[in-house]
């Protein structure tokens, strides 16, 4: 599903969706307007978002949301050093672990984001890569709806560590299409 092609989602919203799209292409902001969908068609949220953080409009760091609370703290700074780093980002082991709290106590959510599986959870295993069984358990029971943000080069990663089929929905997001899938998105989940 990109700007080429019609959405096609299921009539209600359940199951695994993926949402992918390169850097800055506004996947965080997608699900940020989608988090305030669910929750103003009274439907509840879990899990956590990943908001960059800016200073003087340069991104400075990564910042985690949990969607059902608000609660904010730092997540990743660019450059450091330290324990878990990956690409330039040096991350807090004290907000990973607080990101592994927020999944796990907003996995009975009508719409759960996971933002976002990266090479750290679907390469390295660490991370929020303990995250991945809860996500499989809400499939399993068919628990609502779980958004989950992966980069296009880890899609068929996503896919396998998820146990998803190979033409498993894939919302492709880029600048082009952002508006578009937004607006369509926002009106699957407010019903």
């Amino acid at each position: 599903m990109n700007g080429g092609d019609p959405i096609m989602l299921p009539s209600a919203p359940r199951g695994v969706l993926l949402i992918s799209g390169w850097r800055r292409a506004g996947k965080t902001t997608l699900l940020l307007r989608l988090r305030e969908a669910a929750l103003g068609a009274g439907l509840t949220v879990g899990g956590f978002l990943s908001p960059e953080r800016s200073h003087n409009g340069e991104k400075v760091g990564i910042d985690l949301l949990d969607v059902a609370t608000g609660e904010r703290v730092s997540l990743a700074t660019v450059g450091g050093e330290g324990a878990v780093r990956t690409g330039h980002y040096t991350f807090d082991p004290a907000a990973l672990d607080a990101g592994l709290r927020f999944a796990r106590a907003g996995q009975d959510a009508d719409v759960y984001f996971v933002d976002e599986l990266g090479p750290l959870e679907l390469v390295r295993g660490e991370g929020w890569a303990s995250v991945i069984p809860l996500i499989g358990a809400r499939r399993s029971a068919d628990r609502g709806l779980s958004l989950v943000v992966v980069r296009p080069e880890l899609i068929d990663a996503a896919r396998q560590r998820l146990d998803l089929p190979a033409g498993s929905p894939v919302v492709e997001i880029n600048e082009a299409t952002r508006q578009a899938l937004s607006a369509a998105l926002e009106a699957w989940i407010s019903g």
